[in-house]
């Protein structure tokens, strides 16, 4: 194995943000929204007209979850206020309807505000 030999270490200093850049990339995120799915559900909903919903069903296979894992995150976004649940009755047969709340659609402007600074942030960087 060939040796090699030290490389010369040349003076580096760390560039300081600037205070503006450093706010912004302390902008929080929305806790609940963070995670990809809720996020996903939630602009699904946030997608539809105020007042709008969509069936249970309609939403699995919009976003390709299973029942199971769409049912989870509509429980964790419900318990926060974010989405509101419906039922309807067509004899037994019992059809659940989401749509977001007036919380959860502000939550989501908030979320998405923030990632857009971040976003927003690192391109001026490289300019």
């Amino acid at each position: 194995m060939a040796e090699h030999s030290p490389t010369p270490t040349t003076s580096r200093t760390d560039p300081q943000l600037p205070a503006d850049v450093t706010d912004r990339l302390r902008t929080p995120f929305d806790a609940v929204l963070s995670d990809p799915t809720r996020l996903r559900i939630q602009a699904a909903l946030h997608g539809l007209n105020p007042g709008g919903s969509i069936r249970f069903t309609a939403l699995a296979k919009a976003l390709g979850l299973s029942d199971g894992n769409l049912s989870a995150h509509l429980a964790a976004l419900s318990e926060v206020g974010y989405v509101e649940a419906e039922e309807t009755y067509t004899g037994k047969r019992r059809t659940r309807w989401y749509s977001a709340t007036a919380v959860g659609r502000a939550a989501f402007d908030e979320h998405v505000a923030a990632l857009q600074l971040i976003v927003d942030t690192a391109r001026l960087g490289g300019s």
